[in-house]
């Protein structure tokens, strides 16, 4: 059985996210997948990474985040960009995370932050500044998180999926988007 963990990275949790997920899950669900969710902006921790040599206990939140992201074999990512960039909570909950001197003493024995074996997809959801941006050069938003963090942690592959301004649940490109994530979640991608 697949187990999956649905990163909901939308600080503002809004209904158009929350609509895209939902279908993934349902998905996902269809073909009988183990799920569980991480909403970063219900979580309490410090988003900024300790300075060197300052080493903290992980918040609660970050230990249990942790345990599922060692749990699932596929992480997907639901992550909103405004005007070009992420939200500092959810750059913060990634540095916090993956980072191998953030969350475990580098030293210990149980340190482990290689993730291989697992694969990933990120959904970019742009807002409206952000898309035209977008259109224009083509620049993916969500590379620092594909290649600084999760291809760093041998995560592989880690797909990849931009969605420009959503304006409604009702229209044709909405539509369409929600059946490209079920379809996504069916197959586990």
């Amino acid at each position: 059985m697949k187990q999956v963990v649905i990163v909901n990275a939308d600080i503002n949790k809004t209904e158009t996210t929350r609509a895209l997920i939902e279908a993934y899950r349902e998905g996902a669900v269809g073909v009988s997948a183990s799920v569980k969710d991480i909403v970063i902006a219900d979580l309490k921790f410090n988003p900024n990474k300790p300075l060197m040599g300052r080493m903290a206990d992980p918040e609660t939140d970050l230990t249990d985040a942790m345990v599922k992201m060692k749990w699932a074999s596929h992480i997907i990512i639901f992550c909103p960009v405004y005007k070009s960039s992420i939200n500092f909570k959810i750059k913060g909950f990634f540095d916090r995370i993956f980072q191998p001197d953030q969350v475990f003493v580098v030293n210990q024995g149980n340190f482990n932050n290689d993730f291989r074996g697992r694969t990933a997809r990120i959904v970019s959801i742009l807002d409206e500044e952000a898309w035209a941006d977008w259109q224009t050069d083509q620049k993916p938003t969500y590379l620092s998180i594909k290649k600084n963090v999760l291809e760093r942690c041998r995560i592989h592959p880690v797909h990849t999926s931009t969605i420009g301004h959503l304006y409604s649940l009702e229209n044709e490109y909405t539509q369409k988007w929600l059946k490209k994530l079920f379809n996504f979640g069916a197959k586990i991608i």
